[in-house]
């Protein structure tokens, strides 16, 4: 009963973290603000898009570009899951706050699985996994809903840690490994960054321990590796031109993020960092901080309880974890936001590699669970034989956990901006007779000026018509798009087939090009200038000229 009783202690903190208006399905409004929007566009667009390779392309979304779930981080997993439904789900529907339940349920289950190596009772599983799911990196990734499955990286520490006896314990373990990459290539890149070495340590893990043979060991790596790449094709994530970005360097871990709340904590104090390094927030938090001093303490003191530890099976792991960890520190490396190292140098060759995964602060985040997950084991390991000691002092750290962290600083309870309908009836009127909405000049995030409310509403009304949209959010876009940030209108440019919302300096370009232009809830539309049909006539209701 332990992994479920921590699996629904991971459901109940996320609730205390406003997950309650989250998690039901047919509610968008929370979403619809800055990366959540991003993610939800994601999906709704790609509920009205063709099915094709690959699987997850949505030509109807940044047209005619076109984009993917996967570029868009709306979950390729279960967009294609739940894209196999979709004449069955209402119109307003999402899948995001389902994601955030799993995730944090899934991160009890596996945190008390781990602690079962050591513990059989369920009261011990039950709290360790409580204390892996009041993790406080996890709480600071709901703002990127795809990003919070650390329980991938608790289970990856599990399958090096149980028991492995022989072969066929082996590869079911290796199977895990297997199914845990697959499940990360189908969500998000650096998921996978972090799953695939570990998972090649687990094969050299089995090797050391003569239950595979050195050669299999190579094969499962080289496997994990072609599964990877072949789901990211399949989903489309070498759909979106580059991968690479701007930011290595600066999305960094400080040396002191393990300790480091920056303002997550009720009882330690913050240090500084640098401006873009909140990507390498490890906080381990206060109660798994005092675990940690409490476990080496008693390791010096009961040494002798420990000599029979397996010690060789974690070092594999332990490996990965520290060379995650130190690319996670970037080509520069800081002590509370000042630089002590330049190792700029050394990452030159790699630019590419590195452009693609930026945010290089995100791989602390194996080492944040490698030290909470050392900590609970080597305390119960110590006091098995007095399994009352090491109940209490859990249940005081997870306690501590508790209070420590702040759950105001959830994005979760953040008050939603409010997300604008746009509800007059002449819009209705588009459907049947246009086939595309544009913003125009475009608006795309990080590329383009970004009205953010005008893009949400816009976005929204095209695709519960059915109609293609050239604006919105995704994280890598061709760069042909960023060309068209300043377009002006040309003569005999207006598209039959479009509706244009267009920033109102440009309106003149417009008429002067022979379009019709009036406006409707505040906003200034335009059509081409032979169209009579029902919407074209609202507009000389209130027209432009």
């Amino acid at each position: 009963m332990g992994p479920w009783a921590a699996a629904l202690g991971g459901l109940a903190w996320l609730l205390w973290l406003g997950g309650a208006r989250a998690i039901p399905p047919t509610r968008l409004d929370w979403a619809m603000r800055e990366d959540w929007a991003g993610t939800t566009f994601g999906w709704l667009f790609y509920r009205n898009a063709p099915w094709g390779l690959p699987l997850t392309r949505s030509p109807n979304q940044l047209f005619p570009h076109g984009t993917s779930v996967a570029l868009t981080d709306a979950n390729p997993l279960l967009a294609v899951l739940f894209k196999l439904f979709n004449p069955l789900l209402p119109a307003d529907f999402q899948y995001h706050g389902l994601w955030l339940a799993l995730g944090f349920a899934l991160m009890g289950w596996f945190g008390a699985k781990l602690v079962s190596v050591v513990s059989p009772r369920p009261t011990h599983q039950w709290l360790g996994g409580l204390l892996f799911a009041m993790a406080p990196p996890l709480a600071a990734r709901l703002g990127h809903l795809l990003l919070c499955a650390h329980w991938m990286l608790v289970a990856m520490m599990w399958l090096h840690l149980r028991d492995t006896p022989d072969a066929r314990a082996a590869k079911r373990s290796l199977l895990w490994a297997a199914a845990l990459n697959a499940v990360a290539a189908s969500t998000h890149p650096y998921l996978v960054a972090m799953l695939a070495p570990l998972a090649m340590a687990l094969t050299v893990r089995l090797a050391l321990g003569r239950v595979i043979t050195w050669g299999r060991a190579l094969l499962a790596s080289a496997g994990f590796v072609v599964l990877d790449l072949l789901l990211f094709a399949l989903f489309g994530y070498f759909a979106g031109g580059s991968l690479g970005a701007e930011g290595f360097g600066q999305f960094s871990a400080d040396l002191t993020t393990l300790f480091n709340p920056t303002d997550w904590s009720r009882l330690l104090p913050s240090l500084p960092v640098a401006r873009r390094q909140g990507e390498g927030f490890g906080y381990v938090g206060a109660g798994a901080l005092l675990l940690g001093v409490l476990a080496v303490a008693g390791a010096a003191l009961r040494f002798r309880s420990l000599r029979d530890v397996p010690w060789k099976r974690g070092l594999p792991f332990a490996v990965a974890v520290l060379l995650l960890a130190v690319y996670a520190l970037s080509s520069r490396v800081t002590w509370t936001g000042r630089l002590v190292v330049d190792l700029g140098g050394l990452y030159e060759p790699f630019s590419r590699l590195t452009s693609a995964f930026r945010a290089s602060g995100r791989f602390i985040w194996p080492l944040c669970y490698a030290v909470m997950g050392g900590a609970l084991l080597l305390w119960l390991r110590q006091w098995r034989e007095r399994a009352w000691v090491g109940t209490a002092v859990l249940a005081l750290v997870v306690a501590v956990q508790a209070y420590d962290l702040r759950q105001d600083k959830s994005e979760l309870r953040r008050r939603p901006d409010g997300f604008r309908r746009l509800q007059a009836p002449e819009w209705a009127a588009l459907k049947g007779h246009y086939r595309h909405l544009a913003l125009f000049p475009p608006q795309v995030q990080w590329v383009c000026p970004y009205n953010e409310p005008l893009v949400n509403a816009a976005g929204y009304l095209a695709y519960r018509l059915g109609l293609t949209f050239n604006s919105g959010y995704a994280s890598r876009t061709p760069p042909s798009i960023a060309e068209e940030c300043n377009a002006t209108m040309r003569p005999g440019g207006v598209d039959a087939d479009t509706v244009y919302v267009v920033v109102r300096p440009q309106v003149g370009a417009f008429v002067r090009a022979g379009a019709r232009c009036g406006v409707l809830e505040g906003l200034a539309v335009c059509v081409a200038g032979q169209r009579e049909d029902a919407f074209a006539q609202a507009l000389t209701r209130q027209p432009l000229r």
